[in-house]
């Protein structure tokens, strides 16, 4: 995305603080353009006013996975298997931090937490 949408949900988010919606946007824009800090911030505002929305946990959770920060990242995931427990893409996620702890058999399938 171009830094002019950043610069249209920065405005957003500006006026409207509270929207976890806009800052889950925002977020998830500084995510696809590498700006894990940024996109983090934003993620943690949206879940300040919506600790349950799913998508702001995942991609908080994408965020720690990303810096390989694994534990972080099951602690975001283990809340979304609340909010979203078929989600697969979810799954493959717990999977893939397990694998980077070297948890071989927890990542095959045995997740557990």
């Amino acid at each position: 995305m171009t830094s002019f949408h950043i610069e249209v949900y920065e405005q957003g988010v500006h006026g409207f603080p509270e929207n976890p919606e806009l800052c889950i946007s925002l977020g998830l824009l500084h995510l696809q353009n590498g700006e894990h800090a940024a996109a983090f911030e934003h993620l943690g505002t949206a879940m300040a006013f919506d600790p349950k929305n799913g998508k702001a946990v995942m991609a908080a959770g994408s965020v720690a996975q990303v810096s390989h920060d694994w534990d972080a990242a099951l602690s975001k995931y283990k809340t979304a298997t609340v909010l979203t427990p078929e989600s697969p893409q979810l799954w493959n996620n717990i999977g893939r931090c397990f694998f980077g702890k070297k948890k071989y058999v927890a990542a095959i399938g045995n997740v557990q937490f």
